[in-house]
């Protein structure tokens, strides 16, 4: 069994949120990742991990784009809904690894029209909100960002059953440009029916509407999913979610005439602002980046079969020591990025190495010996009780193409000060394992996806301007 910190802060348990003092936005400099510390270790104030519970107005990123919060933030303006419990979130969390998992069994079979989006199981919802608008005049909505999730979905008025902590509905009746059913050629079915993870559902008909993303974003005869029949806790104030997964019906394929299938994010922590950005907006930042080459999926023959991200994760350092694991160890299954996962989850040989690594670069330090709970994810905790500066190693995962993204102790640590752990987990054993690069450590850096150019770019967070 995994240790369980009682005390553990549920900010940070929920979106592992390690709080940083800097913008989500990107600028002219070219850093990507966290800044190397001297021989491959952080000094970090200990006082500087603990949550904060108010929005940071000079941690706002840039102008640009859509806003990122989390969920359960001060910054989400969702309400106050009473956020889950640490052995919630990691089950939550597991039921969507599972998922993601159930569908590597799909793409290894060959089954691929089966697994489209007409499939009625999708992942675990995700932890990050933006506000999108629907219909004429617009009415607007808080969604989750899910990159591992092909279908939009709203919540809409004269629900059976509608969203625990929602008071948001979609009147299509109010909107003159509605109509019922599907406005995509090939797709032939007017009701969906989704399934998540934990068992919460969406069920209703498609629709097709205005989507507007900013005033100068707006798009005609968007297709979307109109939830009638809702049932589970999706978090405070979500009203649905923004698929942004590759599939036919997400909104990257639906706004490819303008925004070229490219969109980038920067994920915030809890106490600050992120920021998505779709085409040119987002390819303005490439300058500052470094990419790696998106591959095919296992069972596929091209990136449009996949609604997943996959890359290429060659090897992992500690404290500038590579652990020479072989690439073979995550090219089995393949590695995808994924901003519904919160918890990285690497092959259990790899992880096993990167916990090795990890304990005798932490020996300093305590390990936490509290109880032991079923559930628990994490396994490799210590307590800081006391610790003024803490020397932490520094993680660097390494892509193909030579894209090497630094993780600081930020992005490293998970829990409070009493019992931080390593904020990785790994994977049963099992061929079609995913390896999984969650929202932890993407915390606060920039990934560009561009699907033509067939890529994914990581680039640094900088510090805000003074005005």
């Amino acid at each position: 069994m995994a240790i369980l910190c009682p005390s553990t802060a549920i900010y940070h348990l929920l979106f592992s949120s390690l709080l940083l003092f800097f913008s989500c936005y990107v600028s002219g400099i070219p850093v990507y990742g966290a800044e190397e510390g001297k021989d491959g270790f952080h000094s970090t104030p200990v006082s500087s991990l603990l949550p904060k519970n108010k929005c940071s107005t000079s941690a706002r990123g840039g102008s640009q784009g859509l806003p990122i919060t989390q969920k359960y933030g001060p910054c989400s303006g969702s309400g106050h809904s009473q956020p889950p419990s640490p052995q919630e979130i990691f089950g939550r969390d597991e039921s969507r690894v599972s998922f993601i998992n159930s569908k590597g069994n799909q793409y290894t079979s060959g089954n691929l029209k089966n697994h489209a989006h007409n499939n009625n199981l999708f992942d675990e919802d995700g932890n990050f909100l933006v506000d999108v608008a629907f219909g004429t005049p617009p009415q607007k909505f808080k969604l989750i960002l899910d990159t591992g999730s092909s279908i939009t979905w709203i919540q809409c008025k004269a629900c059976v059953n509608c969203l625990q902590d929602s008071h948001r509905y979609f009147n299509w009746s109010a909107s003159s440009t509605y109509s019922f059913g599907s406005c995509i050629p090939g797709t032939v079915e007017n009701n969906y029916n989704m399934t998540y993870g934990d068992d919460s559902t969406s069920v209703g008909n498609y629709g097709c509407d205005t989507m507007t993303l900013e005033p100068s974003d707006v798009f005609q005869k968007f297709q979307f999913g109109c939830g009638r029949n809702n049932k589970g806790d999706f978090g405070s104030g979500v009203d649905g979610v923004l698929g942004l997964g590759q599939g036919q019906l997400s909104t990257v394929s639906q706004t490819a005439s303008k925004f070229n299938k490219v969109f980038s994010y920067c994920l915030p922590e809890e106490d600050s602002i992120g920021s998505l950005l779709f085409g040119e907006k987002a390819t303005s930042q490439s300058s500052s980046l470094k990419f790696t080459s998106l591959v095919n999926g296992p069972g596929t023959s091209g990136l449009d079969e996949s609604e997943y991200y996959f890359v290429k994760l060659l090897d992992i350092s500690v404290g500038n020591k590579r652990l020479n694991i072989p690439s073979s160890v995550f090219a089995s299954s393949g590695t995808i990025i994924d901003s519904g996962t919160v918890i990285s989850r690497l092959p259990q040989r790899a992880y096993s190495a990167l916990k090795d690594a990890f304990k005798k670069a932490m020996a300093k330090y305590p390990l936490f010996n509290g109880r032991r709970k079923k559930g628990d994810i994490l396994d490799t905790c210590y307590n800081l009780t006391g610790t003024k500066d803490a020397l932490v190693p520094e993680i660097v995962l390494h892509f193909g193409e030579g894209a090497d993204v630094r993780l600081n102790e930020k992005r490293v640590f998970s829990g409070n000060t009493s019992c931080r752990c390593l904020a990785f987990a790994g994977t049963f054993a099992g061929t079609s394992n995913f390896t999984i690069i969650g929202s932890t450590q993407q915390l606060s850096l920039t990934v560009l996806y561009d699907i033509p150019g067939r890529r994914i770019g990581f680039g640094a967070m900088v510090a805000p301007s003074e005005t």
